[in-house]
């Protein structure tokens, strides 16, 4: 089992990763002294039918002193207010109170949305971060949550650290391989972001699927490191962490213009290749680096070219990104493998980079 530490304001907090580390729940609730509560597992209706939601809710019987399921249609379109209502009056008719833990069983869209009903239900409630996707490696860690609105991802939503995260690399073995290669897409981001090392090993060694369940804690550990490494010098995102959205800019552009029928990875994909060719253009990153990127992308199975040629209404939409300032559009871009800078990027850049790669005129 591995053990990382995230700093936060509001309190540390442990993840624990691990093949079969969803045993290690019982315990670690009780060594967190919320033994004894009420527990809400909320997910969406694809993980309730797993056997890994049922073995969940039965490890969290053995400390609990009541526990039950809310569940919500799976996808992105449905982490909105309207599904955050729905769950708040489903934990008011089960009788949740404030001292009680609500724990977020799912991918990336269940944390961002249990987190943000913990967070806002009664003005605050604990809750534990259980991700059963690959990609929620990332979004499980940090404190960021939130809903989307019409107009863009995540624009509602708040920083509100979760009191552990347990990954168990078991929970992958039911992904498929579109699910997989979405993950994989947050693994080589975050190894562009802080460990040049991983970004060799995938690499030469595409991890293509699951395997060994035990083997791949060491990679996805790795991953999770740099962001918690990023996270505890800048919790808030007032500077540092802001090279985690490298990819980001374009990428949730990219997503929100495609309905979401993209994965968020996929998107992302696209994000980090466009991204590395402002960033070719400007000189701060080297041509062979920057095909590298897109290599080791597309070695994993995920695109590499924008498949929308509207990119004007690409641009609206990447022009309501909340870490753009009046100064400009904040970026981050990779300057190496291993190295990412925050720069203020211009509309044109993006549209002529975007133009580009689509045509396959670049990397």
């Amino acid at each position: 089992m591995i053990r990382l530490d995230v700093q936060s304001a509001q309190g540390a907090y442990p993840v624990l990763v691990d093949a079969g580390a969803r045993g290690l729940l019982p315990g670690l609730l009780q060594e967190l002294g919320l033994e004894g509560r009420t527990f809400a597992l909320i997910t969406d209706r694809v993980v309730q039918q797993t056997a890994f939601a049922a073995e969940l809710e039965g490890l969290v019987r053995e400390v609990g002193r009541e526990v039950f399921l809310l569940a919500f249609p799976a996808g992105d379109a449905h982490k909105s207010l309207a599904t955050a209502v729905d769950l708040y009056h489903g934990l008011l008719r089960r009788g949740f109170r404030r001292g009680d833990v609500v724990l977020a069983v799912g991918g990336g869209v269940v944390g961002d949305l249990a987190g943000f009903v913990a967070a806002t239900y009664m003005r605050g409630v604990p809750y534990v971060q259980v991700p059963t996707t690959l990609l929620a490696h990332d979004s499980a860690i940090g404190g960021k949550v939130g809903v989307n609105l019409e107009e863009g991802k995540n624009l509602v939503g708040a920083f509100y650290p979760p009191r552990a995260v347990v990954f168990d690399t078991e929970a992958l073995s039911t992904l498929d391989a579109r699910q997989w290669a979405n993950g994989m897409a947050e693994v080589i981001k975050h190894a562009i972001i802080g460990d040049e090392k991983l970004f060799g090993q995938l690499e030469a060694n595409p991890v293509t699927g699951l395997g060994d369940a035990a083997a791949f804690v060491d990679v996805v550990a790795r991953a999770m490191r740099v962001k918690v490494d990023v996270v505890n010098r800048d919790e808030r995102e007032s500077g540092l962490r802001q090279v985690l959205n490298v990819g980001h800019t374009v990428g949730h552009a990219v997503e929100q213009y495609s309905g979401y029928a993209l994965g968020h990875g996929e998107a992302v994909a696209i994000g980090l290749v466009v991204e590395a060719v402002i960033a070719e253009r400007r000189g701060l990153l080297s041509p062979n680096d920057a095909a590298r990127i897109a290599a080791v992308l597309e070695r994993h199975g995920l695109p590499v070219r924008p498949p929308y040629d509207d990119v004007e209404a690409v641009l609206r939409l990447m022009a309501v990104d909340k870490k753009h300032t009046h100064a400009g559009w904040t970026f981050a871009l990779p300057s190496a493998i291993g190295r990412v800078e925050i720069c203020r990027v211009q509309p044109d850049e993006v549209r002529q980079a975007y133009e580009e790669v689509r045509e396959g005129h670049r990397p």
